[in-house]
């Protein structure tokens, strides 16, 4: 055992450190002065399970991991160990250790079964071993423990959502709002819950994707409602001009926009709850018209017989990118099949990356004919099939009902699919590009 005194000066002079802001590098001595703290006495659970937190903060994932075990050694009173049993469960998850998480997590209820963190948690695992009943409960126990916590809330939606009790899980979701979307509270009217009969202010508040999906639902609005302003993705601007052309009191403007003279605001992924829809009606909603845009294909290889557009990034700013984004060389595995052609799909500056792999001559670049959706709905009219990631590309390939493949993110995940433990096992034999296939995302809700 070191020096305890030594040691908890050391972690009290840490805090400070991090508590004021007013120096530079203050986060940089205190992460320096909690590790001192963790070398003056090795045995001081507390100064290790605060490196793990410092750590993970840091993305230093294996090492925030590293130290809650290390804290694990030491003397805890079964407070300090429900906690470092929490957030290491929840890293071990994150780095697809799903057993010995679970394993981690259970220990933490186990100990205490008022812990709301620990149960939220078990949750996300649960749901990640298709568990849904117990991903349900143990959401719903973190949620009556604290039913303030919005992160909770969310937990308790998106296993509703994974459970396909979507109009439940919707209704939960709206919390998303308080958790980490706090701008839209900030227009100057309320937020709509299907009022009938005033002016609604629509506005995107997922991805380009989502907005598509969830597009099936503005005629739904619009017979609600007296008039409906919706702000959309410029991207989609001219589709849904084309695809809601018969609606009369819909004015679609491009984001980001104005807020105009409305009664209400609203976003495409709240139309459904706002509308009081049910599961049946979610599911069995009607997507929206999709006229066939019409491209010339000279841009198409001439000598080949299967014609494969590809796109392997998405938004990095997404919390699974990491987990749904493909590495692109992955892609040149498939010309182990004769007779193909691959077309690059992808419309930001990771297009690059083909050019960087040496890959010009394999796979087409078609960025410089997307301007907008409509455009790769003309593109994908010549093309055999789709083979992307979970991202937008998946809606506009499901509109088009092009046969899609899309890789399965396991750890990432996205509640539209449900995971089964076969899947599991795929997901962690096989190669990522053989991990899962199905329709494009914009056939399901």
């Amino acid at each position: 055992m070191g020096d305890r005194n030594a040691a908890q000066a050391m972690f009290n002079a840490a805090v400070t450190a991090a508590n004021d802001r007013s120096k530079p590098q203050h986060l940089e001595r205190a992460y320096q002065l909690f590790g001192s703290a963790c070398l003056t006495d090795p045995t001081f659970g507390l100064a290790h399970f605060q490196m793990g937190n410092n750590n993970a903060d840091l993305k230093r994932t294996e090492a925030a991991i590293a130290c809650y075990r290390r804290a694990l050694f030491c003397t805890n009173t079964d407070e300090e160990k429900v906690r470092v049993l929490t957030n290491m469960g929840w890293f071990l998850y994150a780095t697809g250790r799903i057993d010995e998480s679970l394993q981690s997590l259970l220990e933490a209820t186990r100990l205490d079964p008022n812990a709301p963190n620990a149960w939220q948690n078990l949750s996300v695992v649960y749901g990640l071993l298709d568990d849904s009943s117990n991903s349900i409960r143990s959401a719903q126990i973190a949620h009556d423990l604290n039913p303030q916590d919005v992160n909770a809330e969310i937990a308790l939606a998106f296993a509703l959502m994974f459970d396909r009790q979507f109009s439940k899980g919707l209704k939960h979701f709206e919390k998303r709002f308080e958790w980490r979307l706090q701008q839209y509270t900030h227009s100057p009217y309320p937020q709509w819950h299907g009022e009938p009969d005033g002016t609604l202010f629509l506005m995107s508040d997922q991805g380009l994707g989502d907005t598509l999906s969830f597009a099936r639902f503005v005629e739904a609005a619009c017979k609600r409602c007296k008039y409906v302003h919706a702000s959309v993705h410029p991207e989609l601007l001219r589709l849904f001009q084309h695809s809601f052309v018969g609606i009369k009191n819909l004015n679609l403007i491009p984001q980001p926009s104005p807020f105009p003279q409305a009664d209400y605001w609203s976003t495409f992924m709240s139309l459904p709850t706002a509308l009081g829809l049910t599961d049946a009606q979610l599911i069995n909603a009607e997507h929206i018209a999709c006229p066939r845009f019409g491209t010339d294909p000279n841009w198409k290889a001439t000598d080949a017989k299967l014609h494969i557009g590809i796109a392997w990034k998405g938004n990095p700013q997404s919390d699974i990118d990491k987990h749904r984004s493909i590495p692109f060389e992955q892609f040149l595995e498939l010309y182990r099949v004769p007779g193909i052609q691959l077309y690059s799909l992808q419309v930001d500056d990771f297009s690059k990356e083909l050019y960087d792999a040496g890959a010009t001559m394999l796979v087409r670049d078609l960025k410089p004919y997307i301007r907008d959706v409509c455009d790769s709905l003309g593109l994908l009219n010549h093309l055999d099939m789709v083979i992307c990631l979970e991202s937008a590309l998946g809606h506009i390939a499901g509109l088009a009902s092009k046969e899609t493949w899309l890789p399965y993110s396991f750890l990432g995940r996205d509640y539209r699919f449900r995971p089964s433990r076969r899947q599991r096992h795929l997901v962690s034999q096989a190669p990522r590009l053989s991990a899962g296939k199905g329709r494009g995302l914009a056939t399901g809700v």
